[in-house]
């Protein structure tokens, strides 16, 4: 009887903490937010100066760059021990430029 009377409390959901993205947003206001809600810059490689220079950016959070393609960038960010991947697509497609972020995980 005492598990019937359980299914009548209520219980709280824990929701995920809202991240401070939004598709299209730019990864320079992206990194700001970041940085402002807790998270830090922790990339898994160690980007090459191509890398650097099609990102668009001086992020310490950049990971890698495609040279190819769309051009996708990754930037990499930890919060206690949560692991935080960034993916942006070149502002001005073919060209190296400040990315605006598509994805996250």
């Amino acid at each position: 009887m005492i598990w019937l009377l359980l299914l009548f409390i209520p219980t709280a959901a824990v929701a995920a903490p809202q991240l401070p993205l939004t598709p299209q947003q730019s990864i320079v206001v992206a990194h700001r937010s970041l940085l402002a809600a807790g998270w830090r810059p922790a990339p898994d490689q160690n980007p090459s100066p191509d890398e650097r220079h099609w990102s668009g950016v001086r992020l310490d959070s950049l990971s890698s760059c495609s040279g190819t393609g769309e051009g996708f960038c990754r930037f990499d960010y930890r919060r206690h021990g949560q692991t935080l991947s960034v993916v942006t697509v070149p502002s001005r497609p073919g060209r190296a430029s400040v990315g605006r972020v598509i994805q996250w995980w």
